[in-house]
């Protein structure tokens, strides 16, 4: 673990939230009269955040509905749609507790939307010190930015923190804020990935190692 501060992406190492998330996708895919994707093919383009993710929902179409008119169908789907499947993934609530009471600083960077990431967080009972969204800066993720940031609300410097998540963005934002990186394996992205983009740890579970 970090010295002073653990650094976490949310969908896919903190909570399962695909079945949501696929959900809200397919809403608008089938609103403009197309078929559903299924959680499956949603899984493979999770990650940048939610307008490049409807581009990516779309990207089928040789003329797709301009994104000012796919976000505010999902916008308004998922603000209910957030909470309704989302679970913590085993250990996390139990591990963050623990871990706060120790002292380690805590802090969510997402790529997802701000307000959804607070409904999530509060709904599943995981409690951070700060929480960074896609939408509170300029930059995502792989942009080291939000992780600084995080960083600076946090008042820790870079050689004390960690960055854990399952997605490539995470490792790479993690390694540009030369932070230390660590892999969730068993998020939504496929493991031989995450390896092949290198971490200084991999998780099997939420905070417990690979032998």
């Amino acid at each position: 673990m970090p010295a002073r501060a653990l650094l976490m992406d949310l969908d896919g190492t903190l909570v399962d939230s695909l079945a949501d998330i696929a959900a809200s996708v397919d809403h608008v895919r089938v609103a403009f009269g197309l078929a559903p994707l299924g959680k499956e093919r949603v899984r493979t383009i999770v990650g940048d955040g939610a307008l490049l993710l409807l581009a990516s929902a779309f990207a089928d179409l040789a003329a797709p509905p301009p994104l000012e008119e796919l976000w505010p169908v999902y916008e308004a789907h998922h603000e209910r749609q957030c909470v309704k499947l989302v679970t913590a993934y085993p250990g996390v609530v139990e591990a963050l507790a623990r871990w706060r009471k120790d002292g380690l600083a805590t802090a969510v960077v997402t790529n997802k939307p701000l307000r959804f990431a607070r409904r999530v967080l509060e709904h599943v009972g995981v409690h951070v010190d700060e929480v960074i969204g896609g939408d509170s800066l300029a930059e995502r993720k792989p942009s080291p930015a939000p992780l600084l940031e995080a960083l600076r609300r946090l008042d820790v410097a870079p050689r004390d923190a960690a960055m854990v998540g399952d997605g490539l963005q995470d490792l790479r934002a993690g390694k540009a804020a030369k932070l230390r990186t660590i892999a969730a394996l068993y998020g939504f992205r496929d493991p031989a990935e995450l390896r092949r983009e290198g971490a200084d740890e991999y998780w099997v579970r939420f905070g417990v190692s690979e032998d």
